[in-house]
């Protein structure tokens, strides 16, 4: 409003309008608003920051404004005018889009934007000839917003991506062949179960023959691109400008963190890889023993308590594993938890045993000891039903003491 008021003035003189609404005059309520007004007309406003509202009515319009009906926390304006025209009707052929649509969809990159530029280019258009080109609200809006468009291509860098499907670069014209056959045989299997024709036996072996050779040849395809990919880094120099273009094509960009979001001291999380790596040496700087030179290491005060007896006994290890769900799927590492099961099943009394040994100050051997401490971490942790998804951490844990274990 305080850029433009002579534009608005302008416009109030040359076509007079009955009406003139203003949306977004981005300006607090000033202490005095008188210089915004024009002759012949009166001024509602509701200004806020950021926002607000106002409209110029004509002297010879019949307005009542409605300040009981409107709303503190939103800018809007009740209006009650007295008038023979007839309402505005506005009609709408926008439908939600098709969630399940494919096509592709643009992203506009405004970090990288020129601001700047856009605004010079705002300021410079002929509005005149777009705003008031015609009498038709809807036509003018539309140029506008081709316009706005238009100013947004020109300044703010852009790309169109694919929406609705996934990227599949290994998918070739022998799995586009492949897929066609599984569907040619599936309608082909369909259409004689409904007939109920003789040969559906074989039209169903027919659909399943081609439904793996589909599997055969995605199988096929994956491993073919991936060793193409491989044969293409390997012929590149090692740190060229090559390898890792390449390298970070097929990594996403290295933005995969391989960490879980880490919890601070105070409560807050660690996502980045800064944070994280500020958040490990903090810690391994307060847990460290080792001595700085002219610094003294920190002492451990007594703390006048003492550690409670743990006992450990063969029905509670064999309950700990047995509630397990050894049938869920590997992790990352590709190792499962049933075999370290079977093998702690097998082994639980010579576990107790080597556990006792440790409590009268004995040395047990070392690969037993951790296994002692594995049971010993099963015995601590609560149960675990089948049911419950919390047996990737009990999983976790027994995997890689077993690994240790392996490494002994």
């Amino acid at each position: 409003m305080h850029s433009n008021i002579n534009a608005v003035h302008h416009h109030l003189e040359t076509d007079k309008p009955h009406l003139l609404f203003l949306t977004e005059t981005q300006i607090r309520c000033p202490s005095d608003a008188a210089y915004l007004n024009y002759p012949g007309y009166s001024l509602e406003h509701h200004f806020r920051q950021r926002a607000g509202v106002c409209v110029y009515v004509r002297n010879d319009i019949c307005c009542q404004r409605l300040r009981h009906l409107e709303d503190p926390d939103f800018s809007t304006l009740w209006l009650l005018v007295d008038t023979d025209h007839c309402l505005v009707k506005s009609v709408t052929s926008f439908s939600p889009p098709d969630c399940d649509s494919r096509g592709e969809r643009r992203v506009w990159r405004y970090k990288s934007a020129d601001w700047d530029e856009m605004r010079h280019f705002f300021a410079s258009y002929p509005w005149q000839q777009v705003c008031f080109s015609s009498e038709n609200p809807s036509s003018c809006a539309e140029a506008i917003s081709d316009v706005v468009r238009q100013a947004m291509e020109y300044y703010i860098p852009h790309g169109d991506v694919p929406v609705g499907s996934s990227a599949r670069p290994w998918f070739n014209a022998g799995c586009a062949e492949a897929e066609k056959r599984k569907h040619s045989a599936f309608l082909s299997w369909v259409d004689a179960r409904d007939r109920k024709a003789p040969d559906l036996s074989s039209k169903k072996r027919a659909f399943n023959h081609a439904a793996k050779s589909y599997k055969k040849a995605l199988r096929k395809a994956r491993f073919d691109r991936i060793s193409h990919i491989g044969q293409k880094l390997s012929a590149q120099p090692s740190g060229s400008r090559a390898f890792w273009s390449l390298a970070k094509s097929v990594e996403a960009n290295f933005c995969r963190p391989t960490l879980p979001p880490l919890v601070r001291p105070d409560g807050t999380l660690a996502h980045t890889a800064r944070e994280k790596a500020g958040l490990f040496a903090s810690l391994f700087a307060h847990n460290s023993r080792l001595d700085t030179g002219i610094a003294t290491p920190p002492t451990l005060p007594h703390c006048g308590t003492s550690m409670p007896e743990v006992r450990i006994r063969n029905k509670e290890v064999l309950r700990a594993l047995c509630r397990l769900d050894a049938n869920k799927a590997s992790g990352p590492d590709g190792r499962t938890i049933f075999p370290y099961v079977a093998l702690f099943e097998s082994l639980d009394n010579l576990l107790v045993e080597e556990w006792f040994e440790i409590e009268v100050c004995l040395t047990p051997n070392p690969s037993l000891a951790a296994s002692v401490g594995l049971t010993l971490l099963l015995v601590m942790m609560p149960p675990v039903t089948t049911e419950s998804k919390n047996n990737s951490t009990v999983s976790s844990s027994l995997m890689l003491t077993a690994k240790s274990i392996d490494e002994d």
